[in-house]
């Protein structure tokens, strides 16, 4: 089930749109989080153009089909628009031997969905990866807020990005921190530090910067960190609160 991560990440409350970050820490997997997302917008009808450079449409796929549909399917109706982000880079570097112009094609996405859909998700499932394919921390962080600033624009809309391995000797950790810093929800995900357990398979850590703009929370100047063990499973995740397991 996928119903606990969403909660967590305040998917389901009605918000202005809104910026997730998720972060991996210490090279801890945490493409489960994309996935209970990908889910959740499946079964709410709510259209999402997912740009991958970390895990293929057949990795989503087989996860799907576990949990009950059939990315395929959906990709056919037009309700799920899988971009494969990295293949593009590649081919554009291999071509043009310079940067493609990738703000209007995710764009270009967005605005023919909007034709039938009143809101359009979008989940970027490993920024951190775009420094594999030789770009700059100007530009990544560029990519970033143009993607945000088109997505946010809409309202009851969100923008997932996932920070890949942000590790704090690595450029990716100081740009896990700059979007972290526009977010309105921040997951960080991490191992356990004991190693490998039966029980649960590591730590999550949630805080809600975005927050501090809300008038209902204004008065909280302290918003503390909210810390939960989680457990995977073939259908979804479980999360527990700690001292529980």
């Amino acid at each position: 089930m996928s119903a606990d991560i969403v909660t967590l990440l305040h998917l389901d409350k009605v918000l202005s749109s809104k910026l997730v970050v998720v972060k991996e820490i210490n090279r801890c997997d945490s493409s489960f989080v994309t996935s209970c997302v990908l889910n959740y917008c499946i079964k709410n009808k709510a259209a999402v153009v997912l740009v991958s450079t970390h895990n293929s449409f057949q990795h989503y796929q087989n996860v799907g089909l576990k949990i009950n549909y059939n990315l395929q399917r959906y990709v056919d109706t037009g309700l799920v628009d899988f971009f494969n982000f990295g293949e593009y880079c590649i081919n554009s570097l291999l071509t043009n031997n310079k940067l493609p112009e990738l703000i209007p094609k995710i764009k270009e996405k967005i605005e023919l969905m909007r034709h039938k859909h009143d809101t359009v998700n979008v989940i970027l499932d490993g920024v951190t990866h775009l420094f594999d394919l030789d770009y700059s921390l100007k530009e990544v962080n560029l990519f970033c807020n143009e993607l945000i600033k088109i997505v946010t624009s809409y309202n009851n809309s969100f923008v997932l990005c996932h920070c890949n391995e942000a590790n704090e000797d690595d450029v990716s950790y100081l740009m896990a921190n700059l979007l972290a810093h526009k977010a309105h929800t921040v997951l960080e995900v991490e191992n356990l530090p004991s190693g490998w357990s039966a029980d649960v398979a590591g730590h999550l850590t949630i805080t809600y910067p975005g927050l501090k703009f809300d008038s209902d929370h204004m008065h909280i100047m302290d918003i503390k960190p909210s810390r939960y063990l989680f457990k995977l499973f073939d259908r979804g995740v479980k999360l527990f609160a700690p001292g529980t397991v």
